[in-house]
């Protein structure tokens, strides 16, 4: 029998809007681990900081619970973090070498917000808990991430900071669908279907080489539960609290904490959080979905931002950035060379926009140059742009073409959209089976959108039979990102759309926002910028939400370990990191909430061919007093220069 919490977020917080309480009903608990620090902890997994810049851990041919574990902190600290210690990493911020590990308890459930949308919710209470200053830390996943999605960026500063973490994976996941009557439990280990611990979310069947992730497949459209998402981890976490160390709310500071699509959930708990489960949320480069018209005066200059959702986003620049990657501005940017297997696909790109209509030109530079103008024309910054190589090689937007518009439009494997699919390649380009080591890893390993662990973007024919990847398919896969453009003003399409888009007025709770703008996944003016201007102009605007807009930051930290990367950019986490320090200090001792400013830095560069370390000069921090305060004057949003 699954035993899976289903009282209603209504229901659990209908005391607290009140008076704050969380005395309720015993939470179930499916599983529950003590770590001694001897062999395993809650900050690492046991690796500690030499373990994390390591090799692999090793695991099984069929692996334990805990070794799953183990390997997904190694690989999430890594997917979010430059781990290594030139870029500053337990020198200038995150672990340090010193860190001792930390003891204490992980409590496993899994809750449900709504009909079919389940999540998975971790709670870690360490030993040194601290009872004098009480806190506990909402992390939910980034990206479409395990649970574990958030233990290398705000879980780890919790724990050393001796507060509570509730890590949710916010409904996606890393589950594939099995066969035979097979079925993951939630802490990733494949079990049968009866399991007390399998997974409550039923994935349907697809072809025999297709591979059905649950964002895309769940038919649960997740997103839209985000916020609910974390305000049920918070009441998870206050009510096992409650428990163990007879808290009251009101003796329990509650922050949500996380970067990227966890920043979004973060930001809409905060919209949605009636009862008081939360105290304030700290969001970098969160990816959240807005509708909003603004004026942007930067440094260089200004420009009008009509901001769109992410996925309205992606289906332009699926279709445009793979041309626009070939035009001359775009030459020095990181990973260029690496394209040169692809361009006779991306010149044929270029030529089939051009065949559609949708660019002009008979040359390949004149395409090209024009579908970056096209970009350009969105609001994206230029800088941003470097990006788009990476995000070309790794079809990023095709990604998630695939899977929010399948997960937004509830659909199934069987009803084939656009051809588009997910499946696992050998050597020669032919589409074959995931091998069993790749299926019992996938907890760990996969990123739950492609590409990781062996998954790849595919393409269908009308049988839903896998022909091959999309990147060898016409145009770099031209036909498929064609298609999903085409269903965005489908009516179905644009009321799933509106079900997560953000209503920042609504944001009354002390918030911090930060965001690079050199981010070439969430573009800045269309989420970061436009959420605090609109909160900012409205009426009731919220007088303790500040923004903090840093230069030469791009959306992954982990890309600063490659070429082209390290000399130019610069890491967010030390930045989400003060954030984090501020907001304790606020609510712990009322200290300050700093103005919102842009941060100026200074790139690493080159000395005599070699990258310097990382200093406190790169990363200068947020101040009191910035030289360039972020100002919103009625529909504008600016950099205010001295």
């Amino acid at each position: 029998m699954r035993l899976i919490l289903l009282l209603p977020l209504v229901l659990l917080g209908a005391c607290a809007q009140q008076q704050r309480t969380v005395d309720k009903p015993s939470p179930v608990i499916l599983k529950s681990v003590y770590y001694s620090g001897v062999e395993d902890d809650l900050l690492t997994a046991g690796l500690g900081l030499s373990g994390l810049r390591g090799l692999p851990p090793k695991t099984d041919v069929t692996p334990t619970a805990q070794q799953l574990r183990r390997l997904s902190y190694y690989q999430q600290f890594r997917a979010l973090n430059d781990v290594s210690e030139a870029g500053g990493y337990g020198r200038l911020f995150g672990i340090h070498d010193q860190q001792a590990a930390i003891a204490g308890w992980e409590y496993w459930t899994q809750r449900t917000v709504a009909d079919g949308a389940h999540h998975t919710v971790v709670l870690q209470i360490p030993d040194d808990f601290n009872g004098e200053q009480a806190c506990l830390v909402v992390a939910p996943s980034s990206g479409s991430r395990n649970v574990f999605g958030a233990v290398g960026t705000s879980g780890a500063w919790a724990l050393i900071k001796g507060c509570a973490v509730a890590y949710t994976d916010k409904g996606t996941g890393t589950e594939v669908a099995l066969k035979d009557g097979r079925q993951y439990r939630i802490d990733g280990v494949i079990a049968d279907q009866t399991d007390a611990m399998a997974a409550a979310t039923s994935l349907p069947s697809g072809t025999a080489l297709q591979i059905i992730q649950k964002h895309a497949y769940s038919q649960a459209h997740p997103e839209q539960h985000w916020g609910h998402f974390v305000l049920d981890a918070a009441q998870f976490g206050l009510q096992v609290i409650s428990m163990k160390h007879q808290f009251k709310r009101d003796q329990v500071k509650v922050m949500a904490a996380s970067v990227s699509n966890g920043g979004g959930a973060v930001l809409r708990a905060a919209e949605m959080d009636q009862y008081g489960l939360l105290d304030a949320v700290i969001a970098a480069e969160p990816q959240v979905n807005m509708r909003h018209a603004f004026n942007w005066q930067g440094l260089t200059g200004s420009r009008a931002i009509n901001a769109r959702p992410l996925l309205e986003l992606s289906m332009q620049l699926a279709l445009l950035e793979p041309c626009a990657a070939l035009d001359k501005e775009l030459d020095q940017a990181p990973f260029k060379f690496n394209t040169a297997l692809i361009i006779p696909g991306l010149q044929q790109r270029c030529q089939m926009l051009a065949d559609a209509g949708i660019i002009q030109g008979e040359q390949t530079a004149i395409q090209a140059s024009q579908a970056l103008q096209m970009i350009k024309k969105l609001g994206i910054e230029p800088s941003a742009l470097q990006l788009a190589q990476i995000n070309t090689l790794a079809n990023m937007w095709a990604a998630i073409n695939h899977t929010y518009t399948n997960s937004y439009l509830r659909q199934s494997p069987a009803d084939n959209l656009c051809h588009s699919a997910m499946s696992a390649f050998d050597n020669q380009g032919q589409p074959r089976s995931m091998s069993e080591t790749e299926l019992r890893t996938m907890f760990a390993l996969s990123n739950g959108i492609a590409p990781g662990n062996g998954i790849e973007l595919a393409i269908t024919n009308d049988d839903q039979q896998v022909t091959g990847r999309l990147s060898a398919s016409p145009g770099y896969g031209f036909q498929v990102q064609h298609c999903f453009s085409q269903l965005l003003n489908s009516q179905q399409l644009q009321q799933s759309v509106k079900t997560v888009i953000a209503q920042p007025e609504r944001n009354q709770l002390p918030t911090l926002l930060l965001h690079g703008q050199d981010d070439g996944t969430v573009a800045v003016g269309h989420s970061s910028r436009a959420y605090y201007h609109r909160n900012q102009q409205a009426i009731g605007a919220n007088p303790l939400m500040r923004y903090y807009e840093i230069e030469r930051v791009q959306h992954f930290d982990a890309f600063l370990a490659y070429p082209g990367f390290v000399e130019r950019f610069l890491p967010m986490h030390p930045y989400f990191e003060q954030a984090l320090d501020m907001m304790h200090h606020h609510l712990m001792a009322e200290g300050p909430l700093l103005p919102s400013q842009l941060v100026q830095s200074e790139q690493r560069g080159l000395s005599d061919g070699n990258v310097p370390p990382l200093s406190r000069q790169h990363i200068p921090p947020i101040t009191n007093t910035p030289k360039h305060p972020l100002v919103v004057k009625k529909n504008r949003l600016e950099v205010h220069q001295p």
